[in-house]
């Protein structure tokens, strides 16, 4: 699932989800929605037990057709 359907899912907030995470911000967070960060191995790691395991590292890699040309 991606983050950003998660966040859907569970009417979170991008400040509420930093802080769950812990050690990023909102602005960070957008960042990752954005694709313009990739999260940290640590910051996938809390992302994965958050969300329950809803999200995992694998939903922040861009399959082959998601990549613009």
């Amino acid at each position: 699932m991606k983050l950003i359907s998660y966040l859907k899912s569970e009417a979170l907030d991008l400040d509420d989800f930093a802080t769950q995470v812990g050690g990023v911000t909102a602005s960070g967070v957008r960042k990752w929605l954005r694709d313009e960060r990739v999260p940290r191995p640590d910051q996938m790691r809390r992302i994965f037990e958050v969300t329950g395991g809803q999200v995992t590292p694998n939903d922040f890699v861009l399959r082959p057709d998601e990549v613009s040309a």
